[in-house]
């Protein structure tokens, strides 16, 4: 990982060059939330045979496999889709569209209400006129719902994530399910992407909602729908207010609720 001095006028183009000469990611300070200072920490993968990245600070992963072996089970998240820890089998019971998930060092096991309640939004797509392509994952961590998109049809997903061992719990599980040709981790700030999706989904938390409120705006194509979770009941105004998106579907899971936003069509 390496920081550079950049600020919000330099840091695509610092990005772009980076990508050129092998980086595998980038992250704005500001995209990242971290105050007081103005960089852009780039990230470099160091592969066999590949050129030496330049100096900076080496990221190593922990192996935390033991420890979510006694964490993990396989568990129906809905009524499509299951969950089972990549060193488990699947129970006799397990149906419709099986994912194997190591969460290795990244956020997300994919047993929490939000979770369950964006995969519900998903499905139902899948069901009427199918899931559109591409879809964003905004804060993808092991790749959960960016991996349910794509088993449920999408074409293409795009999952996103400024923490480098998201996106490499992510890209791992996407091949273990063999869903890497229609999945793309992606390591960056969303403020370095650039695209039109008909579906993003984000679940996040609310400050982070809050943050990435124009570019979500930005992203996200006119008549397109955003799939948002991540914060609690009382703070969903305050989320509703900064989105500034019409609300057309809410459902609440043990006080946590999904709304599913829609763009004005042109």
């Amino acid at each position: 990982m390496q920081e550079v001095p950049a600020g919000p006028g330099e840091a695509r183009a610092c990005w772009e060059a980076a990508a050129r000469a092998g980086a595998v990611g980038a992250v704005t300070s500001w995209g990242a939330g971290i105050p007081g200072r103005t960089f852009l920490r780039i990230y470099w993968e160091v592969t066999p045979g590949a050129p030496a990245p330049p100096e900076g600070e080496d990221l190593e992963e922990e192996n935390w496999t033991p420890y979510w072996r006694g964490a993990l089970e396989p568990v129906a998240v809905s009524a499509r889709v299951w969950l089972v820890p990549a060193w488990a089998s699947p129970p006799p019971e397990a149906r419709g569209t099986v994912l194997r998930i190591d969460p290795g060092m990244a956020f997300g096991a994919g047993d929490h209400p939000t979770t369950r309640l964006c995969l519900r939004v998903v499905e139902a797509m899948a069901a009427g006129a199918g899931v559109p392509t591409p879809v964003l994952d905004v804060g993808t961590g092991t790749g959960v719902l960016a991996l349910a998109a794509a088993a449920l049809g999408a074409g293409r997903v795009d999952a996103l994530d400024i923490d480098p061992f998201g996106f490499a719990a992510c890209r791992r599980n996407a091949r273990r399910n063999g869903l890497d040709g229609r999945v793309r981790p992606l390591l960056l700030s969303l403020d370095l992407v650039d695209g039109a999706y008909p579906l993003i989904l984000a679940n996040v938390v609310a400050g982070q909602l809050e943050a990435l409120a124009g570019h979500l705006r930005r992203l996200l194509r006119p008549g397109g729908r955003l799939v948002v979770s991540g914060f609690q009941a009382d703070e969903e105004h305050r989320v509703v207010e900064a989105l500034g998106l019409a609300v057309e579907e809410r459902a609440v899971e043990d006080g946590w609720p999904a709304l599913t936003l829609a763009k004005e069509a042109p």
